[in-house]
């Protein structure tokens, strides 16, 4: 029965459009048991209710609720006195919206049942009817002064009200929008002309089975529409792990793909590969990796309007949803040659350039980003120039100099659909939280490119790239506990994968390799030939720190209440009605940031805090007026002044600037500028600014005078003039705006302030390597003064 409730959930979904972020998850219908085919006259009841408003060839078409309340009762099953409507929605349920100076009211609002008596009502869902074909998802100052679309507008007013489920129509569609507080939206629209048609009957059945009087109040309380909204979400913060194997196997996919196109592309590409493969700090590595997340960050940003999707040449040319559909339709039409077709790459080098540097063409305009996310400098292998290759593209004419890597469109089309797909499902970024988006991408950190020198099997639980060769030098006793410490296996497997191992002959390593397949890492809908390796093929093999710690993922559930905890008190010594300059004036640090989970959550919690302030203030409409959004404006500024990060691993970094460029990400600004609060370190080795004045790890002794030792003043002086010009350098990047002119002079004062404390973070570096050097403390000691004596001659010789 499961296989044909998951069938019929299966079609609908797929028949109804448009589905926008997550609302119910298939497998949660299911368990629920919610498959009901309605009676064989509920179409027609449909067809009285929505009479044609226009005739075509065929016949009538374009139908139309004639009235909401009456649709309500008579197809759904609710009572006329369910709903207050008018006057008796009382004004909690309604939302002045200063920047668009147009107050928010539902048309009807569902009351719970079993509410005490004389208690004020609280409300299951509310609805919104909007004048008759009015357009859900463009801007219109129809209803009102506020030019912004009316699904965002009923979002906005779900959210305040902490009524997360809400129906919109324009009469000739009804949609369910599912906007629970704190949450990602997600939203279905059931199209009446859909619903009426001969081949809609499943619409019909899911619309009604969703929305009737009696999946709110007629079921058990865990199938009722709540309940399956809340664990559709419950169940999306649960796949994680899942998507999380879906993207390392396209970042494998990624790899193989640069790996064919430099042996198809000549001796030149295979320079740049090889180069790229040598170069210090995992460079290749990094480079594929940030092509994921740039995938990402446009995945999202499409999915959430901030990317001009609705333009015709942008659609065409530059959007990633778009191009995955086009390499689709390819593929079905011609199967055998994709891995032989190129463009796809190209198109996305394009893209990378212009969320960069931005676009001007026509009527279409795109702020340059900035950021080092999209830097085409950073990775230049990836456009295909760089040492051994051409120099960047500056002039029209380098374009003929430069080849840009020859990924074939097979590759291009899987790894997009490793991003997009799940569970048979289109992923929508949309419905993701950020935290999960980082949590995802986290999982792939720790990772290394090398070439493996035989053929090689990669195994679980770790992704270790293991080859016969290994194994035959690991004598046949001692294998069961290396399989274990090395691989990572049970006791239990360890002994059984070397049992079987002897079986076969010591010397067939075809044989071998057989016989760790079995262990191959990947689920079983893993492509099998991402788990073997050829001779001299690259390969992504986890570091030890990989193997040793995993990662986790952090969801809203954990992080929030963690966040509140902490942050409330330092808000509470502020008064009972903290100012907002002074609560942008906290510093929240995260001396091991990972994705940036926690930052996120701090980032929302304290730009609510300031806009409760700026609404205590009075500045809440002139903060509309100048910069849109003041929630948006509110987090801007939060991430920018107040939040502060270090993670040992530098991908990390890049990948908590994404999170919180993510959820502080504005339609026509730039990336919120990050690069001076996120850093690259190890928060648990350094010095304070005494301990380098001192050149000493040790502190002074706490009541004992010190005498200042003649180096003292000279170090003194070096590292108080250079904190005194980093400190007004940085403290000028607060103050300036949100342009792109803006982030550039951002940029300036980071790397003007980074310059001035070069000295001194050499010093201190010299304090550390001097400590570092040795195990005993009268040996570190020696090294200490013999490079203070160095230090104190290169500062009193002006070096």
């Amino acid at each position: 029965m499961s296989d044909v409730d998951r069938r019929f959930h299966e079609t609908w979904l797929g028949m109804v459009q448009p589905i926008d972020g997550l609302v119910v998850s298939i497998p949660v219908l299911v368990d629920a048991q919610c498959a009901e085919r309605q009676q064989p006259h509920l179409q027609q009841t449909l067809l009285q209710l929505c009479p044609p408003t226009r005739q075509g060839e065929a016949g009538p078409e374009g139908y139309a609720i004639s009235d909401v309340q009456t649709f309500l009762s008579e197809l759904l099953g609710y009572a006329p006195d369910a709903f207050d409507s008018g006057d008796s929605i009382p004004d909690a349920l309604s939302l002045y919206v200063p920047e668009g100076r147009q107050t928010l009211r539902p048309s009807l609002a569902l009351k719970k049942t079993g509410a005490a008596s004389g208690a004020e009502p609280t409300y299951e869902l509310m609805v919104w009817d909007l004048p008759r074909g009015l357009d859900l998802d463009k801007p219109e100052t129809t209803t009102g002064s506020w030019d912004y679309p009316p699904a965002a507008k009923y979002e906005r007013l779900l959210r305040h009200c902490r009524v997360p489920i809400g129906l919109l129509t324009n009469r000739e569609a009804v949609r369910l929008i599912y906007a629970p507080h704190g949450e990602s939206s997600g939203s279905i629209t059931f199209r009446i002309d859909d619903m009426a048609s001969v081949g809609g009957r499943p619409i019909l059945d899911a619309f009604v089975m969703l929305l009737s009087a009696n999946r709110l109040f007629g079921v058990a309380e865990e199938r009722t529409l709540p309940a399956l909204l809340a664990q559709s979400r419950k169940r999306q913060a649960n796949v994680t792990n899942d998507l999380a194997e879906q993207v390392f196997e396209a970042l494998q996919l990624l790899l193989r793909g640069f790996e064919s196109a430099s042996e198809r592309d000549g001796a030149a590409a295979r320079l740049l590969i090889d180069d790229a493969l040598e170069r210090g700090g995992d460079h290749l590595y990094k480079g594929l990796l940030t092509t994921l997340l740039r995938l990402v960050f446009v995945l999202y940003a499409e999915d959430r309007g901030l990317l001009p999707t609705e333009h015709p040449f942008y659609a065409e040319h530059l959007s990633v949803l778009g191009l995955f559909e086009q390499l689709q339709t390819d593929r079905g039409a011609y199967p055998d040659s994709m891995s032989r077709r190129f463009g796809a790459w190209d198109r996305l080098v394009t893209l990378f350039r212009a969320v960069f540097l931005g676009v001007s063409h026509g009527d279409l305009t795109m702020p340059p980003r900035r950021g080092s996310l999209f830097n085409p400098h950073e990775y230049p292998f990836l456009e295909g120039w760089g040492p051994g290759g051409s120099a960047p593209i500056t002039q029209p004419e380098d374009r003929a100099a430069v080849q840009v890597p020859s990924v074939d469109d097979e590759t291009i089309y899987r790894v997009l659909e490793k991003l997009l797909v799940f569970e048979g499902q289109r992923l929508s970024y949309r419905a993701l939280d950020v935290e999960q988006i980082g949590s995802v991408y986290e999982a792939l950190m720790g990772y290394h490119v090398l070439r493996v020198p035989s053929r090689a099997v990669c195994m679980k639980p770790h992704r270790l790239w293991i080859s016969a060769e290994e194994i035959e030098e690991i004598p046949v006793g001692r294998r069961p506990k290396w399989l274990k410490e090395t691989i990572g296996l049970s006791t239990a497997q360890a002994e059984k994968l070397a049992a079987e191992i002897a079986d076969v002959n010591a010397k067939d390593g075809e044989a071998i390799l057989t016989a760790l397949a079995k262990h191959a890492a990947g689920g079983k809908k893993a492509d099998p030939s991402l788990s073997k390796a050829r001779a001299g093929q690259l390969v992504l093999q986890p570091g030890t720190e990989r193997r040793r710690t995993s990662s986790h993922y952090t969801p809203r559930s954990l992080s929030a209440p963690i966040v509140r905890r902490t942050l409330e008190p330092l808000l509470a010594v502020m008064g009972e009605v903290p100012a907002s300059e002074r609560i942008l004036h906290l510093k929240v640090c995260d001396p091991a940031m990972g994705s940036g989970a926690f930052l996120v959550e701090a980032c929302r919690f304290l730009a609510d805090q300031v806009l409760a302030a700026w609404t205590r203030e009075g500045k809440i409409e002139l903060m509309a007026a100048q910069h849109g959004d003041p929630l948006l404006h509110a987090r801007r500024l939060v991430a920018q002044r107040c939040l502060y990060g270090v993670d040992k691993n530098d991908a990390a970094v890049e990948l908590a600037k994404l999170s919180l460029w993510l959820v502080t990400l504005s339609k026509t600004l730039p990336f919120t500028f990050l690069d001076h609060s996120l850093r690259h370190g190890d928060s648990l080795v350094g010095l304070d600014f005494e301990q380098i004045r001192a050149f000493h790890w040790k502190r002074a002794e706490e009541g004992k005078k010190k005498a200042e030792p003649k180096q003292l003043s000279l170090f003194g002086r070096e590292i108080t003039v250079a904190l005194e010009e980093a400190i007004a350098l940085r403290q000028k990047i607060g103050d300036l705006g949100d342009s792109a002119l803006d982030d550039r002079e951002k940029a300036r004062l980071f790397w003007d302030a980074q310059d001035a404390l070069d000295r001194v973070r050499l010093i201190g570096d010299l304090v550390l390597g001097a400590f570092f050097s040795h195990e005993r403390d009268k040996a570190r000691e020696g090294e200490r003064a013999r490079r203070e004596d160095l230090v104190r001659t290169w500062l009193g010789t002006g070096g």
